[in-house]
């Protein structure tokens, strides 16, 4: 199904247009309360990737990605079929210059390709609201020990018509998009408004846009992405994309109570699945496929989960001014994002706007610290 041209921007999306704001508020306002918005083409006017990616016409530059990247290895699937076909990015770019020498086969999109782990080419920096990530920005991040097993920064490539089914973030996670050149068009659904489209047989549609009767009761959000902005999709939230962008899937303070949520129910339907199996396995032995099964469906399981925390908090504790954040009201950390006089003190503990500031950065880490130290001893608790 070929995206609507005719769809519009609603606006409902807020856009932060220049970097002028203190980017704690930013983190508080969006990510603490798991809030999309857009950040402008400011934040990402300096990019390597805008300057040497992108033609003065805005198009894709496939002659210096060609000869840069050509002999990659790169997964391309189609609108039919799911799993990735493997060619070089050569090839793709090929196609790129002309999509109808392939006939009436559907439309090819590059996806999920790790760029940055595999070329070793920083091309972009990541915004201030958006560096806290503890899959792509720590010093685990390329180590044999990350409880990621991967790193999750990718690069993705549409020709015209091509889009992505809807769908929430693995994991739970939160995502960015950058869009290096090219406009895309997003839906975007409310947490919990999703099963409004549940189908008969529990399963959610690829594409809510035949289902327009129902848009008014999801509250379906409509959103243009231009080139060089940021859309910022936070945990749990449904969406569909209808351009080059740099993606990456994080995980923080803000979300990570929500994933091990997500872990939770997840592990659950697991245990419903493979619970006829429960008298060949001793008890232990039950519990250690559970959470093999989880780990390959979610991609994260419980004992994962524990190691990462225990990486933030060992990471977190260094230095002699590290220190826990305390909160005057709350016990747990989690609780702060739903108080909104939390979130206003969040928001104005520091009023610099630079990219780097140490009082910001001292903030976060211990912010972090408490998070990982009450949900580690959460996850003690419940027997994890």
């Amino acid at each position: 199904m070929k995206p609507d041209t005719a769809e519009v921007d609603d606006g409902r999306i807020p856009r932060i247009y220049a970097d002028d704001t203190p980017w704690l508020a930013n983190f508080a306002k969006f990510c603490l309360r798991n809030e999309p918005c857009v950040l402008s083409e400011a934040f990402t006017a300096d990019w390597s990737a805008r300057e040497l990616w992108v033609r003065e016409d805005g198009s894709p530059n496939l002659d210096y990605l060609r000869k840069e990247y050509g002999s990659q290895i790169v997964p391309v699937i189609t609108e039919e079929s799911c799993n990735p076909v493997e060619m070089t990015l050569a090839k793709f770019c090929d196609y790129c210059e002309d999509p109808r020498a392939t006939g009436d086969s559907p439309p090819q999109y590059l996806k999920d390709w790790h760029f940055q782990k595999s070329c070793g080419v920083n091309m972009y920096h990541v915004p201030a609201m958006l560096s806290s990530d503890w899959a792509n920005r720590e010093k685990w991040t390329d180590d044999d020990e990350n409880p990621f097993r991967g790193d999750y920064r990718f690069v993705y490539f549409g020709v015209k018509d091509t889009w992505t089914k809807f769908h929430s973030d693995v994991m739970s996670s939160h995502s960015w998009s950058a869009n290096i050149c090219g406009r895309k068009l997003w839906y975007f659904v409310p947490v919990g408004n999703e099963n409004v489209f549940m189908q008969k047989n529990g399963q959610l549609p690829e594409d809510i846009r035949p289902y327009r009767d129902l848009w008014e009761k999801a509250d379906v959000m409509t959103l243009i992405q231009n080139p060089g902005e940021i859309v910022f999709v936070p945990t749990n939230w449904y969406h569909q994309e209808v351009a080059i962008s740099i993606n990456h899937n994080s995980l923080n303070a803000s979300n990570i109570q929500l994933i091990y949520e997500f872990l939770c129910r997840h592990l659950l339907e697991v245990q419903k699945e493979i619970g006829h199996l429960a008298n060949l396995f001793s008890k232990q032995e039950m519990k250690e496929q559970e959470q093999f099964v989880l780990g390959a469906d979610a991609r994260m399981n419980m004992p994962r989960l524990r190691r990462l925390l225990q990486m933030v908090i060992a990471d977190r504790s260094q230095g002699t001014q590290a220190m826990c954040y305390v909160c005057p009201t709350h016990a747990n950390p989690k609780d702060c994002k739903r108080d909104p006089e939390c979130l206003d003190r969040f928001s104005k503990y520091c009023p610099c706007t630079t990219k780097e500031c140490t009082v910001c950065a001292a903030f976060m880490r211990s912010f972090e610290l408490s998070t990982a130290i009450s949900l580690l001893e959460t996850m003690t608790a419940d027997g994890f």
